[in-house]
């Protein structure tokens, strides 16, 4: 069953609230917009603060709320679950202009929400923004011990990983991998590589391209290796059928246990990727996810030889404070840094996505 929900925004003057008569024409005024879907008032409830009034067409499965608010703002909210719903886009902008014409006032549409779907296509941005996908399969959903698990088909963008529905990696994101390696300003030929995280396969891919000496990856679920393996072959290639091979090992670890035990081996790195988690939105510097930020940096550092990078996706664009508060963090490291930042649009994401390159000076 899918339903649809429609909604519409209105900014009537504050001075209609307390003016009995003029709030009774607005609402009449909505009622005659409404009556044409058949929505006949069932229930109204008045207090100072608003005046909330309940419409339904029952037999319609169609309903509509109304708030009307003491400073003027208004919302109507239309739902429908019948099978042969009239609501589409264009029916809803009709019905804003008529009652736009009625009202005298300023009005918004917004696009009508998909509820109930088979395969889930409302996700968000970094700063958390809705996006409408086209996602029209789901290829795979489990609950690992770590995350929830998701992969799901799109026309346009192929198989795409999410990770407790955040979006992680689409086969068509080869942006992405490009962006975190800083392709072509790069060189890793010959190179002793890390890559912390990368459980999608997509980075391990690209780098075997480039003829490292060796790369490393340790990811700690195991779920979303074998989930992209069979599933984002389009990104990983068959890089994941096996967890060894010439110049490349995988494990299955806790990467901050497997860097701890680096760091007491005294084992260094050409460079070192961090394709773990996204940043916070949040700019506090302190607490929670930015303390893990900072202790991977800092562990990176240690595993880096000297001239070494550590490289790192960030966040989007639209979040600068959570950026800002990155790049204080790397001016307050212990040791000397210097860094640049690029960005490219990454489909899957639906944004401009942020990357780091760091190196260890002398």
């Amino acid at each position: 069953m899918t339903v649809l929900t429609a909604m519409l925004d209105i900014w009537l003057d504050k001075s209609i609230c307390s003016d009995a008569t003029a709030k009774t024409t607005v609402v009449q005024s909505i009622e005659s917009i409404l009556s044409t879907l058949s929505l006949v008032r069932q229930h109204d409830m008045e207090t100072p603060d608003f005046h909330v009034l309940f419409y339904a067409a029952p037999s319609l499965q169609r309903s509509s709320v109304v708030n009307i608010y003491s400073s003027g703002f208004t919302t109507i909210t239309i739902e429908d679950g019948s099978k042969d719903s009239p609501l589409t886009n264009q029916v809803m902008e009709e019905l804003k202009q008529k009652l736009k014409k009625a009202l005298q006032t300023r009005m918004e549409r917004i696009p009508l929400i998909k509820r109930g779907a088979p395969v889930p296509n409302y996700y968000t941005t970094s700063d958390e923004r809705i996006l409408e996908y086209d996602f029209d399969k789901i290829v795979f959903e489990s609950d690992s011990k770590y995350q929830h698990v998701k992969i799901l088909h799109s026309p346009t963008l192929g198989n795409c990983l999410l990770l407790d529905d955040m979006q992680n990696l689409a086969e068509k994101d080869i942006n992405y991998t490009r962006g975190l390696m800083n392709y072509k300003q790069m060189c890793y030929r010959d190179k002793e590589i890390l890559i912390l995280g990368g459980g999608d396969g997509g980075l391990l891919h690209e780098l075997l391209k480039e003829e490292p000496k060796h790369v490393t990856m340790v990811d700690i679920d195991e779920m979303v290796i074998n989930a992209c393996r069979d599933h984002l072959r389009g990104a990983c290639g068959d890089v994941l059928d096996n967890m060894a091979g010439k110049n490349y090992e995988i494990i299955i670890d806790d990467c901050v246990n497997k860097m701890k035990e680096y760091i007491e081996k005294g084992r260094l790195f050409d460079i070192v990727f961090n394709d773990l988690t996204d940043f916070p939105i949040s700019s506090e510097h302190q607490g929670g996810h930015w303390d893990f930020v900072r202790k991977i940096v800092d562990m990176s550092m240690k595993l880096l030889r000297q001239n070494g990078r550590l490289l790192n996706h960030a966040i989007g664009v639209s979040c600068p404070s959570s950026l800002e508060t990155y790049e204080k963090l790397l001016k307050s490291l212990p040791v000397n840094v210097e860094f640049s930042k690029h960005s490219d649009h990454v489909p899957s994401f639906m944004e401009e996505w942020v990357f780091y390159e760091i190196r260890k000076l002398e």
